[in-house]
């Protein structure tokens, strides 16, 4: 591909095209493709709170254009309800990207095989620069600004039917350029679009940040918003940007019911329907802006920002300070609202709701590092002893959201994605941590520019369940180490019974160019990567021991190319107290999709379970419902297993106190891996109800003992990092029922 990054192909895609014998003419990509013209910039000139490159804030007004827009040629043809039904599915995401000028001008111009472009762009000098490169190009794009310059539309005047007839000349300039190409069902598409009957808006429009996702998703979706309205947010009380942000995020779901029963869902099914946001700055950002600041009321902003705990924040100043702090205060307003708008360009992709958390969730450092440290200091801590601390993060966490959020949470049905710092997959939801009762995944909220590559809507793959017999382990353990085997004893042990074997594949690189030359000759989905990790305090990097030496994953990204999946049975690769230049985004900056990592130290045995049961998952599992013509998102297959691990750790947990036998253990597990597989949302008080009949125990002692083991099991130190949802495990016999 040209503007978006090329997905890598796994053999075995289900893809209709694919018949044997039949050759076919090239069509031109249906995509159009939204391109954003950044001024040129260096590391050193990014946003201080989060990262983002600087150009960003003068573009985000232009975000705003697109949700009324197609993502591709073929949208507008659809009726309402299937469009979006396709988009739960994850199959009719703008593809939007911001491109420095350089490379837009060196190597963005549109192709043949991708006519369909939009560049839009901000300040003047860019705006001139964009004008002159379209004017030398036989395919040109639309170019969008409102600067004054030569063959530029004003964004007032970027209309449907103006993107309409630019598509149609694209075209004709593609197949000019291309004569192979065959435009013949695009051209047909184009001469096909329906003018979208725009509904009266159902709610107050805030346009404030805390609702900004959702507006932009109903906006996406057919709703016309009022010129003028009452109620808007603006220093208002607490509670009316909690009745906000509630109302809006209710007005997305209530669109859910009209996308459902799809038999295209059989092969795509909806992506994670709730996204929880936490906007955070950067660890060490306060303190290097205060030591730059020379006014004292501009440090008192800045410490205002780092204490903020609500959605509105009081700060007594008179008027002739506002110079002082006005800036500040704007400077992390633009950050944050081009982080709610990335967001609600993905949500609206999705037709997901979101939930902008207050700010307080990100004040809950203090007894999160309070965990990790007593977990680091002892390998295998009494148990009553970590329930008490992991508690107090629960609490934490749990005092934070508004109880109208914990009530729209548990009204997911396909899953959550968290965007922020804070460990939200601990948050408790009756009785179980976030990330066990639901298939979650996450994107930090910092560094601001990892976080754009990761919101922006990835490709789909499709890798079959067979796939996953060709896996590579790369230990780094040193022989002598007494956990050096566990992993491979573990994985050995993998598959799913059949005469069919496994193909996995074993190496101990000593060095980082071992490491890289092994990773880059697999051609396997998934990497399983079992070592030492560390991240000490401060701003410094993770780092991953290849040879007794830590080393820096992010600077592997132009020399490795990494499988779409990465397993981390390593510690710390991902901890919420150390910088945000972890392991595992060192592992998505390098190109992984997914990286299963750890927030806290890991035990060499329960690793080696959990990653036997991810693989026998992928492969027998899948494999299973497949035959029964669905595929399996990777969120579900990590998700299972770490519910699996959990119900595993109890079930043992009550044995080892003497409450039952072996026997009760078999028929326990048994019991609840069918509630688990297909998940039933009720296995988790199934379980309690069983445990607390075969032990003849009370619910009180249940909660006290079951809390315990919970905060035990190395299920909770597991996070999964990046974009598993669009990694789904089907082959050709999901495409075939999903079409009959």
């Amino acid at each position: 591909m040209n503007l978006l990054a090329a997905t890598s192909y796994i053999p075995g895609h289900p893809d209709e095209n694919q018949v044997p014998g039949v050759s076919r003419l090239p069509t031109p990509m249906p995509q159009i493709i939204y391109a954003f013209a950044l001024p040129d910039w260096r590391d050193n000139e990014v946003t201080p709170f989060q990262g983002f490159a600087p150009g960003l804030i003068d573009l985000v007004p232009l975000m705003d254009f697109i949700p009324p827009l197609p993502a591709d040629v073929f949208e507008f043809t659809m009726e309402p309800a299937d469009m979006l039904a396709r988009r739960r599915a994850g199959e009719g995401a703008w593809y939007w990207t911001p491109v420095n000028l350089s490379t837009l001008l060196a190597k963005r111009s549109p192709k043949p095989m991708q006519p369909f472009v939009v560049v839009f762009s901000g300040d003047a000098e860019t705006a001139k620069a964009v004008s002159k490169w379209r004017k030398g190009l036989r395919i040109r794009p639309l170019h969008v600004s409102a600067q004054k310059v030569g063959g530029a539309l004003h964004p007032a005047d970027l209309t449907v039917d103006r993107l309409n007839q630019h598509c149609r000349y694209a075209l004709r300039q593609a197949c000019k350029a291309e004569k192979r190409l065959d435009g013949t069902d695009i051209d047909a598409a184009l001469g096909e679009w329906k003018t979208i009957e725009r509904r009266p808006c159902s709610l107050t429009y805030h346009s404030h940040n805390v609702t900004r996702p959702n507006e932009l998703t109903l906006v996406a979706s057919g709703e016309l918003p009022a010129d003028t309205e009452e109620g808007h947010l603006n220093a208002s009380p607490h509670p009316h940007y909690v009745q906000g942000i509630t109302d809006s995020a209710a007005a997305v779901m209530d669109l859910w019911p009209q996308t459902k029963d799809r038999q295209a869902h059989l092969l795509d099914p909806p992506r994670p329907d709730l996204f929880l946001i936490a906007p955070a700055m950067a660890p060490s950002a306060a303190k290097a802006i205060e030591r730059a600041l020379p006014d004292r009321k501009a440090v008192h902003a800045l410490r205002a920002l780092q204490r903020q705990r609500d959605y509105t924040m009081q700060i007594e100043a008179d008027e002739d300070d506002l110079d002082k702090i006005g800036p500040i205060l704007s400077l992390r307003g633009a950050e944050t609202k081009i982080l709610t708008t990335a967001v609600g360009l993905r949500t609206a992709s999705t037709v997901a709701a979101t939930i902008r958390l207050p700010p307080a969730v990100a004040r809950t450092g203090g007894v999160v590092g309070q965990l990790a440290r007593f977990l680091r200091k002892h390998e295998n801590p009494p148990a009553i002893k970590s329930a008490r601390v992991f508690r107090a993060v629960q609490d934490a966490l749990a005092a934070t959201v508004p109880d109208e959020h914990l009530e729209l949470i548990k009204r997911s049905e396909a899953g959550i994605k968290i965007i922020a710092d804070a460990p939200l997959e601990w948050l408790p939801i009756d009785g179980l941590p976030l990330g066990i009762r639901y298939d979650v995944s996450r994107i930090n909220a910092t560094p601001g520019n990892l976080f754009l590559q990761h919101i922006r809507a990835p490709m789909t793959q499709y890798i079959p369940p067979d796939a996953f017999r060709d896996c590579l382990v790369l230990s780094m353990f040193d022989e002598n180490d007494r956990i050096a085997y566990h992993l491979r004893v573990g994985v050995s042990g993998a598959g799913d019974g059949s005469s069919r074997k496994m193909r996995t594949q074993y190496a101990s690189p000593e060095s980082v160019d071992e490491f890289v030359e092994a990773v880059n000759q697999f051609r396997g989905p998934m990497l399983i990567v079992d070592s030492h990790g560390s991240h000490d305090e401060g701003d410094g990097p993770g780092g991953l021991i290849i040879g007794g030496k830590s080393v820096d994953v992010w600077s592997l990204s132009d020399r490795i190319r990494m499988p779409p999946i990465v397993l981390l049975s390593a510690c710390d690769t991902h901890p919420f107290d150390r910088s945000h230049a972890t392991i595992a985004n060192g592992f998505l900056a390098c190109g992984a999709v997914s990286v299963i990592a750890t927030a806290l130290p890991i035990r060499a045995r329960q690793a080696a379970r959990f990653a036997m049961r991810v693989l026998n998952r992928a492969i027998h599992f899948a494999d299973i419902v497949n035959d029964m013509g669905r595929s399996v998102p990777w969120t579900n297959v990590v998700g299972g297993v770490l519910r699996m691990e959990l119900a595993t750790d109890i079930i043992r947990g009550f044995s080892e106190a003497g409450f039952y036998d072996q026997d009760a253990v078999n028929e326990l597990m048994l019991e609840t891996n069918k509630d688990l597989n297909p998940l039933r949302s009720d296995w988790f008080e199934r379980l309690s109800e069983r445990i607390i009949e075969a032990t003849a125990i009370d619910e009180g002692e249940w909660q006290k003992r079951s809390a315990d083991m919970i905060a035990s099991s190395d299920a909770i130190r597991y996070l999964h990092v990046g974009n598993p949802e669009s990694l789904l495990i089907a082959d050709s016999r999901v495409l075939q029922d999903s079409q009959e």
